[in-house]
Protein backbone atom coordinates (compact mmCIF):
# COMPACT_ATOMS: atom_id res chain seq x y z
CA UNK A 1 0.00 0.00 0.00
CA UNK A 2 3.03 2.37 0.76
CA UNK A 3 4.59 1.44 -2.11
CA UNK A 4 1.55 2.44 -4.41
CA UNK A 5 0.64 5.82 -2.29
CA UNK A 6 4.81 6.60 -3.66
CA UNK A 7 3.88 5.67 -7.06
CA UNK A 8 0.59 7.74 -6.85
CA UNK A 9 2.99 10.99 -5.43
CA UNK A 10 5.04 10.67 -8.17
CA UNK A 11 2.77 10.94 -10.82
CA UNK A 12 0.86 13.71 -9.11
CA UNK A 13 4.41 15.52 -9.14
CA UNK A 14 4.90 14.73 -12.94
CA UNK A 15 1.74 16.54 -13.29
CA UNK A 16 2.48 19.45 -11.79
CA UNK A 17 5.58 19.36 -13.35
CA UNK A 18 3.94 19.62 -16.33
CA UNK A 19 1.52 21.99 -15.77
CA UNK A 20 1.21 25.33 -18.67
CA UNK A 21 1.51 28.82 -17.66
CA UNK A 22 -0.04 29.63 -20.86
CA UNK A 23 -1.25 33.31 -19.54
CA UNK A 24 2.58 33.90 -18.30
CA UNK A 25 3.84 33.07 -21.89
CA UNK A 26 1.11 34.92 -23.47
CA UNK A 27 1.75 38.27 -21.31
CA UNK A 28 5.25 37.79 -21.65
CA UNK A 29 4.88 37.58 -25.53
CA UNK A 30 2.30 40.84 -25.35
CA UNK A 31 5.32 42.98 -23.79
CA UNK A 32 7.95 42.06 -26.59
CA UNK A 33 8.33 45.51 -28.16
CA UNK A 34 9.07 47.25 -24.71
CA UNK A 35 11.17 44.67 -23.91
CA UNK A 36 13.06 45.28 -26.95
CA UNK A 37 12.82 49.29 -26.90
CA UNK A 38 14.68 49.05 -23.45
CA UNK A 39 17.27 46.62 -25.23
CA UNK A 40 17.49 49.28 -27.99
CA UNK A 41 17.82 52.16 -25.28
CA UNK A 42 20.87 50.07 -23.68
CA UNK A 43 22.75 49.48 -26.81
CA UNK A 44 22.34 53.36 -27.63
CA UNK A 45 23.69 54.66 -24.50
CA UNK A 46 26.33 52.19 -24.46
CA UNK A 47 27.67 52.93 -27.82
CA UNK A 48 27.66 56.66 -27.36
CA UNK A 49 29.82 56.76 -24.83
CA UNK A 50 31.79 53.83 -26.07
CA UNK A 51 35.83 54.81 -26.17
CA UNK A 52 36.00 52.34 -29.08
CA UNK A 53 33.26 53.56 -30.79
CA UNK A 54 34.24 57.35 -30.59
CA UNK A 55 37.85 56.34 -31.58
CA UNK A 56 36.21 55.15 -34.76
CA UNK A 57 34.51 57.74 -35.16
CA UNK A 58 37.72 59.75 -34.73
CA UNK A 59 39.47 57.75 -37.56
CA UNK A 60 36.36 58.27 -40.48
CA UNK A 61 37.01 62.38 -39.49
CA UNK A 62 40.82 61.46 -40.17
CA UNK A 63 40.19 59.69 -43.19
CA UNK A 64 37.83 62.67 -44.27
CA UNK A 65 40.41 64.91 -44.02
CA UNK A 66 42.50 63.17 -45.66
CA UNK A 67 40.69 62.52 -48.44
CA UNK A 68 40.19 66.91 -48.47
CA UNK A 69 43.84 66.88 -48.69
CA UNK A 70 44.07 64.44 -51.50
CA UNK A 71 41.79 66.74 -53.54
CA UNK A 72 44.42 69.93 -53.38
CA UNK A 73 47.31 69.73 -55.84
CA UNK A 74 50.24 68.32 -54.72
CA UNK A 75 53.19 70.88 -55.66
CA UNK A 76 53.04 74.80 -54.81
CA UNK A 77 55.15 77.19 -57.04
CA UNK A 78 58.22 77.82 -55.46
CA UNK A 79 59.83 81.44 -55.70
CA UNK A 80 63.14 81.83 -55.76
CA UNK A 81 65.32 85.09 -55.58
CA UNK A 82 69.14 86.18 -56.11
CA UNK A 83 71.22 88.96 -55.73
CA UNK A 84 75.26 89.53 -56.21
CA UNK A 85 77.31 92.28 -55.47
CA UNK A 86 80.47 92.01 -57.63
CA UNK A 87 81.66 94.73 -60.28
CA UNK A 88 78.20 94.13 -61.69
CA UNK A 89 75.57 94.43 -59.49
CA UNK A 90 72.84 91.51 -60.37
CA UNK A 91 69.37 90.50 -58.64
CA UNK A 92 66.96 88.10 -60.12
CA UNK A 93 63.90 87.01 -59.16
CA UNK A 94 61.97 83.98 -60.23
CA UNK A 95 59.01 81.35 -60.39
CA UNK A 96 59.01 78.12 -60.70
CA UNK A 97 56.32 75.10 -60.77
CA UNK A 98 56.40 71.64 -60.85
CA UNK A 99 53.75 70.13 -63.03
CA UNK A 100 51.45 66.37 -61.84
CA UNK A 101 51.85 65.03 -65.29
CA UNK A 102 50.48 61.80 -64.23
CA UNK A 103 47.70 62.82 -62.38
CA UNK A 104 49.17 61.53 -59.35
CA UNK A 105 46.83 63.87 -57.24
CA UNK A 106 43.90 61.68 -59.06
CA UNK A 107 45.00 58.81 -57.92
CA UNK A 108 45.72 59.57 -54.14
CA UNK A 109 42.49 60.94 -54.17
CA UNK A 110 41.17 57.03 -55.35
CA UNK A 111 42.99 55.24 -52.51
CA UNK A 112 42.05 58.18 -49.85
CA UNK A 113 38.13 57.58 -50.94
CA UNK A 114 38.83 54.25 -50.26
CA UNK A 115 40.03 54.69 -47.28
CA UNK A 116 36.81 56.60 -45.78
CA UNK A 117 34.62 53.92 -47.07
CA UNK A 118 36.31 51.65 -45.55
CA UNK A 119 36.47 53.31 -42.21
CA UNK A 120 32.93 53.70 -42.24
CA UNK A 121 32.61 50.02 -42.51
CA UNK A 122 34.61 49.58 -39.82
CA UNK A 123 33.02 51.74 -37.59
CA UNK A 124 29.65 49.54 -38.50
CA UNK A 125 31.43 46.14 -37.84
CA UNK A 126 32.97 47.67 -34.47
CA UNK A 127 28.55 48.90 -33.20
CA UNK A 128 27.20 45.51 -34.26
CA UNK A 129 30.36 44.08 -32.56
CA UNK A 130 29.35 45.64 -29.32
CA UNK A 131 25.75 45.57 -29.37
CA UNK A 132 25.92 41.51 -29.68
CA UNK A 133 28.60 42.27 -26.45
CA UNK A 134 26.36 44.17 -24.68
CA UNK A 135 23.18 42.26 -25.07
CA UNK A 136 25.00 38.99 -24.34
CA UNK A 137 26.11 40.64 -21.19
CA UNK A 138 22.24 41.73 -20.69
CA UNK A 139 21.21 38.13 -21.34
CA UNK A 140 23.73 36.49 -19.53
CA UNK A 141 22.57 38.96 -16.26
CA UNK A 142 18.54 38.28 -16.87
CA UNK A 143 19.50 34.55 -17.34
CA UNK A 144 21.29 34.40 -14.58
CA UNK A 145 19.18 36.69 -12.21
CA UNK A 146 16.21 34.14 -12.86
CA UNK A 147 19.09 31.11 -11.86
CA UNK A 148 19.83 32.67 -8.92
CA UNK A 149 16.12 33.26 -7.79
CA UNK A 150 15.75 29.70 -8.17
CA UNK A 151 18.91 28.85 -6.29
CA UNK A 152 17.80 31.46 -3.13
CA UNK A 153 14.63 29.81 -3.09
CA UNK A 154 15.95 25.78 -3.26
CA UNK A 155 18.29 26.93 -0.09
CA UNK A 156 15.22 28.36 1.63
CA UNK A 157 12.97 25.26 0.76
CA UNK A 158 16.08 23.06 2.16
CA UNK A 159 16.83 25.66 5.35
CA UNK A 160 12.76 24.80 6.12
CA UNK A 161 13.24 21.36 5.71
CA UNK A 162 16.18 20.85 7.84
CA UNK A 163 14.22 22.80 10.46
CA UNK A 164 11.17 20.27 10.46
CA UNK A 165 13.56 17.48 10.10
CA UNK A 166 15.45 18.50 13.46
CA UNK A 167 11.77 18.87 15.00
CA UNK A 168 11.25 15.23 13.33
CA UNK A 169 14.51 13.91 14.53
CA UNK A 170 13.99 14.87 17.84
CA UNK A 171 10.42 13.17 17.91
CA UNK A 172 11.75 10.22 17.31
CA UNK A 173 10.06 9.41 13.94
CA UNK A 174 13.25 9.90 11.48
CA UNK A 175 16.54 8.25 11.71
CA UNK A 176 19.56 10.56 12.66
CA UNK A 177 20.62 9.66 8.96
CA UNK A 178 17.81 11.26 7.00
CA UNK A 179 18.76 14.21 9.29
CA UNK A 180 22.41 14.40 8.25
CA UNK A 181 21.19 14.54 4.91
CA UNK A 182 18.55 16.98 4.88
CA UNK A 183 21.97 18.89 6.71
CA UNK A 184 24.03 18.11 3.77
CA UNK A 185 21.46 18.82 0.85
CA UNK A 186 21.09 22.08 2.75
CA UNK A 187 25.03 22.84 3.24
CA UNK A 188 25.22 21.91 -0.94
CA UNK A 189 22.52 24.48 -2.16
CA UNK A 190 24.36 26.77 0.57
CA UNK A 191 27.30 26.62 -1.94
CA UNK A 192 25.49 26.35 -5.01
CA UNK A 193 23.79 29.43 -4.64
CA UNK A 194 27.71 31.39 -3.61
CA UNK A 195 28.53 29.98 -7.06
CA UNK A 196 25.13 31.04 -8.50
CA UNK A 197 25.69 34.53 -6.93
CA UNK A 198 29.54 34.53 -8.44
CA UNK A 199 28.15 34.41 -11.91
CA UNK A 200 26.07 37.11 -11.61
CA UNK A 201 28.82 39.27 -10.30
CA UNK A 202 30.91 38.60 -13.24
CA UNK A 203 28.24 39.05 -15.51
CA UNK A 204 27.22 42.65 -14.46
CA UNK A 205 31.10 43.52 -14.51
CA UNK A 206 31.31 42.45 -17.90
CA UNK A 207 28.39 44.64 -18.76
CA UNK A 208 29.97 47.42 -16.98
CA UNK A 209 33.20 46.90 -18.68
CA UNK A 210 31.09 46.97 -22.05
CA UNK A 211 28.91 50.21 -21.07
CA UNK A 212 30.76 52.09 -17.93
CA UNK A 213 28.11 51.40 -15.88
CA UNK A 214 25.97 49.17 -14.04
CA UNK A 215 22.60 47.52 -15.79
CA UNK A 216 19.83 49.07 -12.73
CA UNK A 217 16.77 47.75 -14.93
CA UNK A 218 15.55 44.35 -15.03
CA UNK A 219 15.42 43.04 -18.56
CA UNK A 220 13.27 40.16 -19.56
CA UNK A 221 14.09 38.66 -22.36
CA UNK A 222 11.90 38.03 -25.27
CA UNK A 223 9.78 34.35 -25.01
CA UNK A 224 10.05 34.04 -28.82
CA UNK A 225 13.21 35.01 -30.92
CA UNK A 226 13.02 33.64 -34.61
CA UNK A 227 15.40 34.42 -37.64
CA UNK A 228 13.93 35.38 -41.14
CA UNK A 229 13.73 32.37 -43.38
CA UNK A 230 14.00 33.90 -46.43
CA UNK A 231 17.15 35.01 -45.05
CA UNK A 232 18.79 31.54 -44.40
CA UNK A 233 17.76 30.79 -47.87
CA UNK A 234 19.91 33.32 -49.24
CA UNK A 235 23.40 33.12 -46.90
CA UNK A 236 25.99 33.51 -49.51
CA UNK A 237 24.47 37.09 -50.20
CA UNK A 238 24.22 37.89 -46.25
CA UNK A 239 27.66 37.06 -46.06
CA UNK A 240 28.71 39.30 -48.84
CA UNK A 241 27.42 42.09 -47.35
CA UNK A 242 28.56 41.73 -43.93
CA UNK A 243 30.60 44.77 -42.80
CA UNK A 244 33.27 42.95 -41.95
CA UNK A 245 33.56 41.72 -45.63
CA UNK A 246 32.78 44.92 -46.99
CA UNK A 247 35.89 46.06 -45.19
CA UNK A 248 37.92 43.39 -46.44
CA UNK A 249 36.66 43.75 -50.11
CA UNK A 250 37.62 47.64 -49.55
CA UNK A 251 40.98 47.03 -48.10
CA UNK A 252 41.49 44.90 -51.10
CA UNK A 253 40.04 47.71 -53.41
CA UNK A 254 42.73 50.43 -51.11
CA UNK A 255 45.25 47.87 -51.73
CA UNK A 256 44.83 47.65 -55.79
CA UNK A 257 44.38 51.63 -55.91
CA UNK A 258 47.69 51.78 -53.91
CA UNK A 259 49.38 49.96 -57.38
CA UNK A 260 47.59 52.60 -59.44
CA UNK A 261 49.37 55.42 -57.01
CA UNK A 262 52.70 53.47 -56.51
CA UNK A 263 53.35 53.46 -60.23
CA UNK A 264 52.10 57.07 -60.74
CA UNK A 265 54.63 57.59 -58.37
CA UNK A 266 57.57 56.61 -59.49
CA UNK A 267 57.16 58.02 -62.75
CA UNK A 268 58.61 61.68 -62.74
CA UNK A 269 57.24 65.37 -63.15
CA UNK A 270 59.12 68.04 -64.62
CA UNK A 271 59.20 71.58 -63.18
CA UNK A 272 59.25 75.17 -65.37
CA UNK A 273 60.46 78.16 -64.13
CA UNK A 274 61.31 81.37 -65.08
CA UNK A 275 63.00 84.33 -63.38
CA UNK A 276 63.62 87.94 -64.81
CA UNK A 277 66.48 90.69 -63.20
CA UNK A 278 68.97 93.32 -64.41
CA UNK A 279 72.65 93.04 -64.73
CA UNK A 280 73.82 96.65 -63.85
CA UNK A 281 71.87 98.73 -67.03
CA UNK A 282 71.09 95.31 -68.79
CA UNK A 283 67.57 93.57 -68.37
CA UNK A 284 67.76 89.42 -67.62
CA UNK A 285 64.96 87.04 -68.68
CA UNK A 286 65.13 83.42 -68.18
CA UNK A 287 63.55 79.88 -69.01
CA UNK A 288 64.32 77.04 -66.66
CA UNK A 289 63.06 73.20 -67.15
CA UNK A 290 64.00 70.24 -65.40
CA UNK A 291 62.49 66.57 -64.90
CA UNK A 292 64.43 63.96 -63.13
CA UNK A 293 66.60 61.00 -64.95
CA UNK A 294 65.66 57.47 -62.48
CA UNK A 295 68.74 55.74 -64.31
CA UNK A 296 70.06 54.45 -61.20
CA UNK A 297 66.28 53.63 -59.43
CA UNK A 298 63.13 53.53 -61.53
CA UNK A 299 61.36 52.64 -58.13
CA UNK A 300 59.34 49.65 -59.82
CA UNK A 301 60.10 47.63 -56.41
CA UNK A 302 57.35 49.85 -55.06
CA UNK A 303 54.73 48.98 -57.72
CA UNK A 304 55.34 45.36 -57.12
CA UNK A 305 55.16 45.67 -53.25
CA UNK A 306 51.86 47.33 -53.54
CA UNK A 307 50.66 44.81 -55.98
CA UNK A 308 52.06 41.70 -53.75
CA UNK A 309 49.94 43.65 -50.55
CA UNK A 310 47.07 44.12 -52.94
CA UNK A 311 47.13 40.28 -53.54
CA UNK A 312 47.30 39.38 -50.34
CA UNK A 313 44.44 41.50 -49.03
CA UNK A 314 42.24 39.86 -51.69
CA UNK A 315 42.99 36.43 -50.36
CA UNK A 316 41.63 37.64 -46.78
CA UNK A 317 38.83 39.10 -48.21
CA UNK A 318 38.08 35.54 -49.43
CA UNK A 319 38.57 33.69 -46.15
CA UNK A 320 36.84 36.55 -44.18
CA UNK A 321 34.14 35.78 -46.46
CA UNK A 322 33.89 32.40 -46.29
CA UNK A 323 34.49 32.30 -42.41
CA UNK A 324 31.16 34.82 -42.63
CA UNK A 325 28.88 31.87 -44.75
CA UNK A 326 30.72 28.88 -42.26
CA UNK A 327 29.25 31.16 -39.15
CA UNK A 328 25.45 31.90 -40.74
CA UNK A 329 25.33 28.36 -41.60
CA UNK A 330 26.41 26.80 -37.72
CA UNK A 331 24.43 30.07 -36.38
CA UNK A 332 21.36 28.94 -38.71
CA UNK A 333 21.54 25.39 -37.73
CA UNK A 334 22.06 25.54 -33.76
CA UNK A 335 19.42 27.67 -33.58
CA UNK A 336 17.12 25.87 -35.25
CA UNK A 337 17.72 23.02 -32.87
CA UNK A 338 17.50 25.17 -29.50
CA UNK A 339 14.31 27.18 -30.97
CA UNK A 340 12.58 23.11 -31.48
CA UNK A 341 13.69 22.18 -27.74
CA UNK A 342 12.69 25.56 -26.55
CA UNK A 343 9.45 25.43 -28.35
CA UNK A 344 8.84 22.04 -26.68
CA UNK A 345 9.36 22.96 -23.10
CA UNK A 346 7.02 26.14 -23.32
CA UNK A 347 4.46 23.72 -24.46
CA UNK A 348 4.97 21.50 -21.47
CA UNK A 349 5.05 24.04 -18.87
CA UNK A 350 7.28 24.88 -16.28
CA UNK A 351 6.92 23.44 -12.64
CA UNK A 352 4.70 25.36 -10.25
CA UNK A 353 7.29 25.01 -7.28
CA UNK A 354 5.45 26.03 -5.00
CA UNK A 355 2.63 23.36 -5.21
CA UNK A 356 5.18 20.73 -5.68
CA UNK A 357 6.94 21.61 -2.96
CA UNK A 358 3.59 21.86 -0.45
CA UNK A 359 2.57 18.52 -1.98
CA UNK A 360 5.94 16.91 -1.24
CA UNK A 361 5.87 18.15 2.30
CA UNK A 362 2.44 17.29 2.88
CA UNK A 363 3.76 13.36 1.59
CA UNK A 364 6.94 13.51 3.40
CA UNK A 365 5.30 14.49 7.22
CA UNK A 366 2.76 11.75 6.61
CA UNK A 367 5.62 9.55 6.18
CA UNK A 368 4.10 8.25 2.53
CA UNK A 369 8.16 9.41 1.04
CA UNK A 370 11.03 9.32 2.62
CA UNK A 371 13.42 12.14 3.22
CA UNK A 372 15.62 10.51 0.31
CA UNK A 373 12.42 10.67 -2.34
CA UNK A 374 11.57 14.37 -0.79
CA UNK A 375 15.39 15.86 -1.42
CA UNK A 376 15.23 13.96 -4.98
CA UNK A 377 12.14 15.26 -6.05
CA UNK A 378 12.81 18.65 -5.41
CA UNK A 379 16.33 18.79 -6.45
CA UNK A 380 14.92 17.58 -9.60
CA UNK A 381 12.12 20.01 -9.82
CA UNK A 382 14.76 22.77 -9.19
CA UNK A 383 16.96 21.47 -11.63
CA UNK A 384 14.17 21.52 -14.13
CA UNK A 385 13.40 24.69 -13.85
CA UNK A 386 17.03 25.74 -14.17
CA UNK A 387 17.39 23.82 -17.10
CA UNK A 388 14.49 25.64 -18.51
CA UNK A 389 16.33 28.90 -18.26
CA UNK A 390 19.61 27.79 -19.00
CA UNK A 391 17.80 26.52 -22.78
CA UNK A 392 16.62 29.95 -22.48
CA UNK A 393 19.41 31.48 -22.46
CA UNK A 394 21.10 28.95 -25.22
CA UNK A 395 18.33 30.22 -27.29
CA UNK A 396 19.34 33.94 -27.06
CA UNK A 397 22.96 33.36 -27.25
CA UNK A 398 22.88 31.15 -30.85
CA UNK A 399 19.61 33.76 -31.92
CA UNK A 400 22.40 36.68 -31.38
CA UNK A 401 25.46 34.42 -33.10
CA UNK A 402 23.11 34.42 -35.84
CA UNK A 403 22.01 37.74 -35.43
CA UNK A 404 25.85 38.71 -35.39
CA UNK A 405 26.70 36.74 -38.81
CA UNK A 406 23.70 38.02 -41.04
CA UNK A 407 24.52 41.93 -39.29
CA UNK A 408 20.87 41.97 -38.68
CA UNK A 409 20.49 43.38 -34.97
CA UNK A 410 20.26 47.33 -35.50
CA UNK A 411 17.06 46.13 -37.98
CA UNK A 412 15.38 44.07 -35.46
CA UNK A 413 15.48 46.61 -32.87
CA UNK A 414 14.18 49.25 -35.35
CA UNK A 415 11.91 47.06 -36.20
CA UNK A 416 10.16 45.98 -33.16
CA UNK A 417 10.17 49.41 -31.83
Amino acid sequence: MKLSICMRAGILAAIVANATWISAVQAKTATLPAEVQKLASIVNRSLQANPEILAAQSAIDAAQARLDGATLPLNNPELEAEIERTDANTYQLGISQTFDWHDKRGALQQVAQAELEAARQQLAALQLAKSIELLDAVGRISIQNSINDFSRRRTEILARFTRLAKQRHAAGDIPQAELELARLSLAEATMQQARDQAELIQANSDFLSLSGQMLNEKITLPESLPINPAAEADLETIARQHPQVQTALLAAQIAKRKINAADRERKTDPTLGVSAGREDNSNLLALHFSIPLQIRNNYQSNVDTARAEALREERLAQQIYWNLRAQLQSASQRHSVIATAWKQWLNQGRTSLQQHVSLLDTLWQSGEISTTDYLLQVQQTLDTQIAGVELHGDLWSTWLDWMNASASLDAWLNNNI
